[in-house]
């Protein structure tokens, strides 16, 4: 029974599993240590699949909260970014933009490239979820309940993957399909923003808690 169980999970997530391409990002990951008021380092490689980084060109790099129906925008690290030119950035976390949390992501939006499964979106990257501390903000109701609403479906698709943060490979751990997203404000500046299909976007955490499954299985 454990062997199909394992074989069932390994299948799964080589379905889920999207072609990503582009900006893999490299820093933040799951286990970096953030803390408000210091310096976050973005790093970020081409990972040699299209599109290529010559051709998202400039980004903006920004940490988002929430989900991937309702992506709350929290604070920008850098306007407009030629991911081709450069490897990382580093900018100050606005401790007031949030509270104590481990929901927070960076996300990249080229300016000029749309996805290439959608053209109604802009091409999109995303690093792992990770916590940040020191923090002096609060979330408001409305943000509370995209976090939520991303809890809600990484347990409802995969209940062994609640705890999971996700991986460093263009996702945040992120899992719904795309829909314009509601407002929401923090107690810093914030906007919302409209997510890509669950086809561009898949849940990096649900692929590392059923390999962290499949291998408590094995073991």
């Amino acid at each position: 029974m454990f062997a199909s169980a394992a074989s069932y999970l390994l299948i799964a997530a080589a379905a889920l599993q999207p072609v990503l391409a582009g900006v893999y990002i490299t820093s933040p990951v799951a286990g970096t240590t953030a803390i408000g008021g210091q310096v976050l380092e973005v790093k970020w490689a081409d990972d040699g699949k299209t599109p290529t980084v010559g051709s998202i060109g400039q980004c903006s790099v920004d940490i988002y909260t929430g989900s991937v129906n309702n992506q709350v925008k929290l604070q920008n690290l850098a306007a407009s970014v030629d991911v081709s030119k450069t490897s990382s950035i580093s900018a100050t976390i606005d401790p007031s933009i949030g509270q104590d949390d481990s929901h927070y992501f960076v996300r990249f939006t080229s300016l000029s490239l749309k996805s290439e499964s959608n053209s109604q979106y802009p091409y999109q990257a995303f690093s792992a979820m990770f916590p940040i501390s020191s923090m002096t903000g609060t979330f408001n109701a409305s943000v509370l309940a995209a976090i939520d609403a991303s809890n809600t479906t990484a347990s409802s698709t995969a209940p062994v993957s609640a705890a999971a943060s996700g991986s460093s490979k263009a996702t945040a751990g992120l899992a719904a399909s795309a829909s314009a997203s509601k407002s929401a404000t923090t107690s810093g500046s914030s906007s919302t923003s409209a997510a890509l299909p669950l086809a561009d976007v898949v849940p990096a955490g649900l692929l590392l808690a059923a390999a962290g499954f499949v291998s408590y299985l094995v073991l």
